[in-house]
C-alpha cells in the first residue's frame, strides 16, 4: 500500500506517495501531470524496489506558492532532495518526465552523490523544438489563463499551438485525456513552470559531467523532443536510446507494456 504524505520545503507543501521496500526509484512527471501519470509503473517497480511518487510544486496536491521567484529549476532539484531526505533515502533512481526530466538533470548535477541511475522520459538538457512564433503564443496563453482560467487557456491551446492540432488530429482521444489534468492545475503552477522553462540555464554543456547509468525514452511522434533525446544521448557516456514506436510525448502512459519492460531490465541491470 502507498504511503500518501507531504513535507514542507522551500515555502511549498509537496505531495508525494512512497510504496514498497529496498533500493529507492523516484517518479517526477511533466507539466500539469501529478502522482497518477506513473500508475502503470509503480506498482510494478514497488514489487522489487522502493517507489516514491510525486507532484511538481504548484501541480497535482503540492501547494502553489504565488511568488513566480518561488518555481526555477534549481528550486525544484531542491524539491527532490527534499522529498528524499524527508522519506529517508540517501541515494535513488531518478526518473523524468519532459519538465521532470530537466529537473532530473539538474539533480543529478547538483546532488551527485545522491543519484543512483537516470531514467529520462521526451525530456530534453535544453534544446527543445519550438515552433516559430512560439514565445509570443506563450505569453498569450498566459494572459488567457490568468484572466479566463485553465479551461480557456486548454481550448486556446488545442487551437493554436500547431504540435498539439497535429497531436490530437492523428490521436483525437487524448484530447479528452489531457483535459482533465490542464483542469486540475492551478493557475500560479502552470505560470510558474512555464517561466521557470523559459528562464532555465541550458544544461547540454555539463552532461559530460553525468555519469551514472542513463537511459533516455523518445516516442516518435513526439518530433519536438527527437533532437534533444539525442543531443542527451551523445552528451552522456554510455546512455540509452529506447525509441519508443507510435507514441508521443508520453510514452509510459502510451505504451505502457514497452516502456515498463525496457525500464524494468534496466534497474535490473543498474548494479545500484
Amino acid at each position: 500500500m502507498s504511503r500518501m504524505s507531504r513535507a514542507s520545503i522551500n515555502s511549498a507543501e509537496i505531495h508525494y506517495e512512497a510504496t514498497g521496500e529496498g533500493n529507492a526509484v523516484l517518479f517526477h512527471h511533466g507539466m500539469t501531470g501529478s502522482t497518477e501519470d506513473w500508475a502503470k509503473q509503480v506498482p510494478l517497480v514497488a514489487g522489487k524496489h522502493k517507489a516514491i511518487a510525486m507532484d511538481l510544486r504548484g501541480q497535482g496536491r503540492s501547494s502553489a506558492p504565488l511568488r513566480v521567484e518561488d518555481y526555477s529549476m534549481p528550486i525544484f532539484a531542491e524539491d527532490i532532495r527534499g522529498v528524499l531526505e524527508h522519506v529517508g533515502v540517501s541515494k535513488a533512481c531518478i526518473v523524468g518526465h519532459s519538465i521532470g526530466g530537466f529537473t532530473a538533470l539538474e539533480f543529478a548535477l547538483a546532488h551527485p552523490e545522491m543519484v543512483t541511475a537516470l531514467v529520462l522520459v521526451d525530456t530534453s538538457s535544453g534544446e527543445r523544438g519550438a515552433f516559430p512564433g512560439y514565445a509570443e503564443f506563450r505569453d498569450q496563453l498566459l494572459e488567457i489563463m490568468r484572466a479566463k482560467g485553465m479551461a480557456a487557456a486548454f481550448d486556446f491551446d488545442c487551437a493554436n499551438n500547431p504540435q498539439r492540432i497535429d497531436r490530437y488530429t492523428r490521436h483525437p482521444e487524448l484530447k479528452d485525456y489531457f483535459r482533465p489534468k490542464m483542469l486540475r492545475t492551478s493557475v500560479d503552477g502552470y505560470i510558474g513552470a512555464t517561466m521557470a522553462m523559459a528562464n532555465w540555464k541550458w544544461l547540454t554543456p555539463r552532461l559530460s559531467e553525468i555519469t551514472v547509468p542513463t537511459i533516455i525514452f523518445w516516442g516518435d511522434e513526439d518530433a519536438p523532443f527527437e533532437k534533444a533525446s539525442q543531443v542527451i544521448r551523445d552528451g552522456i557516456a554510455g546512455a540509452e536510446l529506447v525509441v519508443v514506436h507510435g507514441s508521443g510525448h508520453n510514452p509510459h502512459e502510451e505504451k505502457p507494456g514497452v516502456f515498463n519492460d525496457a525500464l524494468m531490465r534496466f534497474l535490473d541491470r543498474i548494479g545500484w
